[in-house]
């Protein structure tokens, strides 16, 4: 399909096609900062690396929102 943004269905196209394509090349070309635009820093936080997420102090962890603590659990293991 020769898709351009004059046609009508080009939203539905470039959506489609965007959904298809892997996070990884989705991401591609981006800061670190603009790869996590629009997130909460509790949500930052689920970003970061198991080996980081470790290291957090569990009081620290305990003060975050329930469903955070839990993908942090899960994520961990715990």
């Amino acid at each position: 399909m020769n898709a351009t943004p004059e046609l009508e269905g080009w939203d539905d196209w470039l959506s489609q096609y965007i959904a298809a394509m892997p996070p990884e090349e989705r991401l591609a070309g981006l800061a670190p900062e603009q790869r996590l635009a629009g997130l909460t820093p509790e949500e930052a936080l689920l970003a970061l690396p198991a080996e980081l997420l470790r290291s957090f102090p569990a009081t620290y962890l305990a003060t975050l929102s329930e469903p955070i603590q839990a993908r942090i659990r899960a994520r961990l293991g715990r």
